[in-house]
């Protein structure tokens, strides 16, 4: 059973397309503040969170998907962020980031899941099954959060480097 085309459906491709737009500033490389690093995850698990509540008739088994998605995506986004080289100015909490794209591809395909929900409302009957694409979207959300906050973890331990110059600021 899939629940009919509702505010729901949208909000979760608008909040998708934001955390895609926030990941892209992020994958390009440079410098950002150490609180946008938060942005896309808290984005990514409001969608995973409402795809999840759209699960009509859950069982057991779904709630372990989607729980088993979300570890597994949890898992791999804090290897990711372990791994990633950064640097970090302690004075004026700015972390500079390398050149990567997971964070936008885990954006990127939870844009899909949550398109695949919408055209599953429009149409009136599921694409993917809802509980598949919450699973999805689970992994997608643990991956990015853990990203983040295994980034953030080795930003603030890190030794301080100097990233702001004030004389190109003017």
């Amino acid at each position: 059973m899939i629940a009919p085309l509702s505010l729901s459906n949208v909000l979760t491709v608008v909040l998708a397309l934001l955390c895609l737009w926030t990941s892209n500033a992020q994958s390009s490389g440079g410098v950002v503040k150490l609180w946008r690093l938060a942005v896309p995850p808290t984005l990514a698990t409001a969608v995973a969170l409402v795809l999840l509540a759209s699960v009509f008739n859950p069982t057991l088994a779904h709630d372990a998907e989607w729980i088993v998605a979300a570890i597994l995506g949890a898992a791999l986004g804090r290897t990711r962020g372990w791994l990633m080289h950064v640097e970090s100015d302690q004075r004026w909490g700015l972390v500079k980031l390398p050149r990567s794209y997971d964070g936008l591809l885990a954006s990127f395909a939870l844009l899909v899941l949550s398109m695949v929900d919408f055209a599953g409302a429009a149409l009136g009957a599921a694409v993917i099954q809802p509980p598949h694409v919450a699973a999805g979207a689970a992994a997608c959300a643990g991956y990015l959060v853990f990203r983040a906050i295994a980034t953030t973890m080795r930003a603030t331990r890190r030794p301080h480097v100097e990233l702001y110059d004030v004389k190109s600021a003017r």
